[in-house]
């Protein structure tokens, strides 16, 4: 059954198989609450973030007097502390000047060497985002290799576009193999590691072909924002994921224009262009950011993905609307199928949260938050909106939630779905489907901490508690996590959790209602922003407000 034919069905999810059933959900992403929102764009251009969200509550602005929010007083513009931190310059943030040449091999390297660098990327980064196919970069390569160590005239001439997503390729498998490095004081300057130099020579490019707005463009683009995202330099991230998404638009929006039809979209296209609708989402929500793309424009409009990735035949030679360029459903792999659900169904629950901040946390619609029936409003709201999250999850197809057989522990961060002799998904996006499982839980029931409603608080808190310790794993994932820029996002999202569910032990009408070991998990939380406070600075200040926050609940407690 196809993507089109799974639009147009309405019946029951429990008269479908597990597959139809999630492709049935995927599609169906408007609860009949969501309809009060705009038809257009169901991104609230007034959103506010999570973290931001909770320093404005009267308990916390009390405990952290010094923390709270303030107001510039030429205009309405009200300070974000908890996300600004991330966009205020650091003393990094005058960088160097770039490398003479963006060539591969200048200096001389040896081409093996970078081979193995693109089989890295493949299983350790392709795994989690799969935009690109492996036998298209290889070919690429090749050229490369042929034209600048051979000199030889016969090899096919590289764009700008194709030589800066090689670039940025092998700086990701470079990146993705290493381990992390540990901040250490030592004489001289320490000599960047290849990944570094590599992604430096990718930037020249990227400014190059910065106006372009091609797939492969955009497919550079999206790459630039997932490096940047697991080096921990969110606003930098942000900016390469809005480009992303700025470039989708325009080609959606010009291929519907010249084709009027859905089945136009490269199946290369659709893979790229639900990765940056889920980054820009994800950005959009855990970030004070209101200005979307205009992306989300077209989420009805772009199928989900079905097959494998398509070649550079497809996508450059044949154009938009060709019967080279159409997605045939024939014949899956089942491997691809793997990926092609994991990509419909982490779209599908951002969509949904999407949904979720237009209805319930849009900071504009005052008249909602002031209305005499407000608590029944929002029990019916969060009731349908709970039942349509549970669903989705409950309907994922057994393949998203089973390890392959022959991925061992040691194994954590580098198997591949494409390479297992027993089909089954990479124990990474397990739990970022049980992390977005849980998200949901937790966006959709906040509100009630709020109105002190006790049964909703306990399972905002308990979706607090599960989220904390679902990524709490070793090692742990630079590349990838819930959010689009990986581990920072998480555990910025895990910082207003935490501050949650200290707020919960002090207030005598959420005591009873605490899951167990809610200690332990602070303290995990703790521990893990101590963690990678190593290399992303950022995260003192935070644990610096929680300290402040435990010290103001204990003076409190013994008054």
């Amino acid at each position: 059954m196809t993507t089109q034919e799974h639009q147009s069905n309405t019946v029951s999810s429990h008269s479908l198989s597990n597959g139809d059933a999630i492709a049935h959900l995927a599609r169906e992403t408007t609860p009949a609450l969501a309809m009060e929102a705009d038809a257009q764009i169901l991104i609230p251009l007034s959103h506010t973030a999570c973290a931001n969200h909770l320093f404005n509550w009267p308990m916390v602005r009390e405990l952290l007097p010094d923390m709270a929010p303030t107001r510039s007083s030429h205009s309405h513009i009200l300070s974000t502390q908890a996300t600004d931190i991330f966009f205020q310059p650091g003393q990094d943030q005058e960088r160097p000047f770039p490398p003479e040449s963006w060539r591969l091999f200048q200096p001389t390297e040896v081409p093996e060497r970078y081979k193995q660098m693109i089989d890295s990327y493949f299983t350790q980064v392709n795994v989690f985002f799969p935009l690109l196919n492996q036998e298209e970069i290889l070919g690429v390569f090749h050229n490369v290799c042929g034209t600048e160590l051979e000199w030889d005239g016969s090899y096919e001439a590289v764009s700008p576009s194709n030589y800066c997503l090689l670039l940025l390729v092998i700086s990701l498998g470079d990146f993705a193999h290493r381990k992390p490095l540990i901040q250490t004081v030592s004489i001289g300057k320490p000599e960047d590691p290849p990944f570094i130099h590599l992604w430096k020579k990718a930037q020249l490019l990227l400014g190059h072909i910065s106006s372009d707005m091609t797939l492969q463009a955009a497919q550079c683009a999206m790459l630039a924002s997932i490096y940047m995202g697991a080096s921990g330099r969110v606003s930098d991230s942000f900016h390469w994921a809005h480009a992303t998404a700025v470039k989708c638009e325009h080609i959606a929006k010009m291929t519907l224009i010249r084709f009027q039809e859905p089945n136009a979209f490269s199946e290369a296209f659709r893979r790229l262009y639900w990765v940056a609708f889920i980054f820009e989402g994800d950005f959009v929500s855990e970030l004070s950011i209101t200005l979307p793309s205009g992306i989300a424009r077209y989420e009805d409009l772009v199928p989900y993905p079905i097959q494998g990735a398509s070649s550079r035949h497809e996508h450059d030679n044949a154009t938009p609307g060709s019967a080279s360029s159409r997605t045939e459903p024939a014949s899956l792999d089942p491997a691809e199928e793997l990926v092609a659900f994991q990509i419909s169904t982490n779209a599908a629950i951002r969509r949904f949260l999407n949904h979720v901040n237009s209805v319930v946390y849009d900071s504009k619609d005052h008249f909602r938050m002031t209305r005499t029936n407000y608590s029944n409003w929002l029990l019916r709201t969060t009731d349908d909106l709970w039942a349509y999250h549970s669903t989705i999850y409950r309907n994922l197809p057994d393949i998203l939630l089973n390890r392959s057989s022959d991925m061992q522990s040691e194994a954590f961060e580098s198997a591949s779905p494409g390479t297992t002799r027993r089909l089954g998904n990479h124990a990474w996006n397990i739990v970022r489907l049980q992390g977005r499982y849980y998200a949901g839980q937790y966006i959709v029931h906040r509100p009630f901490i709020e109105e002190e409603i006790l049964e909703r608080c306990r399972m905002c808190l308990e979706g607090c508690k599960g989220f904390i310790n679902v990524f709490d794993a070793n090692p742990a994932n630079r590349i990838t996590c819930l959010f689009a820029s990986g581990m920072v996002q998480v555990l910025q999202q895990t910082f207003t959790m935490t501050m949650i569910l200290r707020i919960a032990t002090f207030c005598h009408v959420l005591r009873e209602i605490l899951p167990g070991d809610i200690e332990e998990t602070i303290l995990v939380e703790k521990r893990n922003l101590r963690k990678f406070g190593v290399s992303v600075g950022e995260f003192n200040w935070h644990l610096d407000v929680l300290e402040k926050l435990d010290a103001a609940c204990r003076q409190r407690v013994m008054v």
